[in-house]
């Protein structure tokens, strides 16, 4: 009796147990239900539009363990329906999402691009599709095995898929300013093979190339620019400017000084504003012709905004001098801001541009510019240097 206790009480929990297996597996072989049993394929890989989920739909996910068990979550924020994709494609860039269309892929465990693994969000996968994104790591170029490959719990499905170079990545660049033919260095990512380096729209020589460096020399003509890196995945521009920060003279006086527009010039010297005779770059500069010991280059500000150092970020001031007739070496400069005439003296070697950069903090640490004076200091009467690149840092 015992016996047969035992048995009529177990045999229906094994009936049960049978039909609810049944029914689970009646249920993996729906198309329409996450983790579907069978041999993973990949059909083909698309670009999706941007905003390709519908955050509006309310969607089931149900998934499946090794044991046939199944899980059910109901969520708002699961919009796997995907709105819209373009076209099919067989190549990818790092960072960018695709949508992948097969057969069998709701079970997925792991997705590879060349070897390194990809995120992706259970809340965009189907039975016939995943949204994915590929890693910015996956390695691209001629050496790459262009291998996509999806896991799931019943097999794995491989894809020829080719990786391609994703835009460089600028951040930063050392020195800030320099004078034609300095070697000037951009660091970054992805700035392999790089094809062109641009200042604006001055070319540069490139010198050496690696994925996180490039060093080129600076051409001529640069007073302040933005720098484009062009590389097989596509040109970046820097979104830090290159030279200065403000320009006082370039090809001319910024609108505002020394009477162009505003402001006013002068201090016992002759100044010409568009000499063509000893540019530093550009095609002019300012010949200054000092008519007595001290005269000077002086250049008052009469813009309607205010020149504010600290919005305008303004850490030091930089120019180039050419020391020409009378000046002989050891001969000076003082630099004054705002008429502070504690300022920093600079000593001049005739016959070549030199270049001068002074912290502001050397020359009153101003909270704006009203004015510069270059005065000199007891050359002799009548001699003349030449500047130009004349600004702020």
């Amino acid at each position: 009796m015992k016996s047969k206790t035992k048995f009529s009480l177990t045999f229906p929990g094994k009936i049960l147990g049978l039909v609810i297996l049944s029914l689970l597996a009646c249920k993996k072989l729906d198309p329409n239900i996450i983790g579907t049993k069978g041999s993973p394929s990949i059909l083909s890989v698309h670009t999706i539009s941007k905003g390709f989920v519908d955050s509006t739909a309310k969607t089931s996910l149900t998934t499946y363990d090794t044991t046939g068990k199944a899980t059910t979550t109901t969520n708002p924020n699961y919009g796997t329906m995907v709105k819209a994709f373009d076209s099919i494609t067989a190549t990818g860039k790092g960072g960018t999402l695709y949508q992948i269309v097969g057969t069998h892929l709701g079970s997925a465990t792991s997705i590879t691009f060349n070897g390194v693994t990809a995120y992706f969000n259970p809340a965009y996968l189907t039975d016939n599709s995943i949204i994915v994104a590929v890693p910015s790591t996956a390695p691209f170029g001629s050496n790459q095995s262009a291998s996509l490959m999806v896991k799931t719990l019943y097999g794995t499905a491989t894809f020829k898929f080719s990786i391609i170079q994703p835009a460089p990545i600028i951040s930063g660049f050392n020195p800030v300013s320099g004078s034609p033919n300095d070697t000037i260095t951009i660091t970054g990512a992805i700035l392999d093979n790089a094809s062109a380096v641009k200042f604006g729209t001055i070319p540069a020589t490139i010198v050496s190339n690696t994925t996180n460096q490039i060093k080129v020399l600076l051409p001529p003509g640069v007073v302040q620019s933005l720098i484009s890196v062009t590389t097989a995945g596509g040109t970046t521009i820097s979104t830090a400017s290159f030279g200065y920060a403000y320009i006082v003279y370039g090809e001319g006086l910024t609108t505002g000084w020394g009477g162009n527009g505003g402001g006013y010039s002068g201090y016992n010297s002759t100044l010409d504003f568009n000499n063509t005779d000893q540019p530093h770059s550009g095609k002019k500069d300012i010949k200054v012709t000092f008519l007595n010991a001290y005269g000077a280059l002086q250049i008052g500000y009469g813009g309607s905004t205010s020149l504010n150092v600290s919005t305008l970020g303004l850490k030091a001031i930089k120019f180039y001098v050419y020391p020409a007739d009378g000046i002989k070496a050891g001969d000076r400069l003082q630099v004054v801001i705002n008429g502070n005439y504690n300022g920093t003296t600079v000593t001049m070697t005739p016959g070549a541009y030199q270049s001068f950069t002074i912290p502001l903090s050397t020359l009153g640490n101003p909270a704006t510019i009203n004015e510069i004076v270059l005065q000199n200091q007891g050359s002799a009467v009548n001699s003349v240097i030449y500047i130009d690149d004349l600004g702020f840092l």
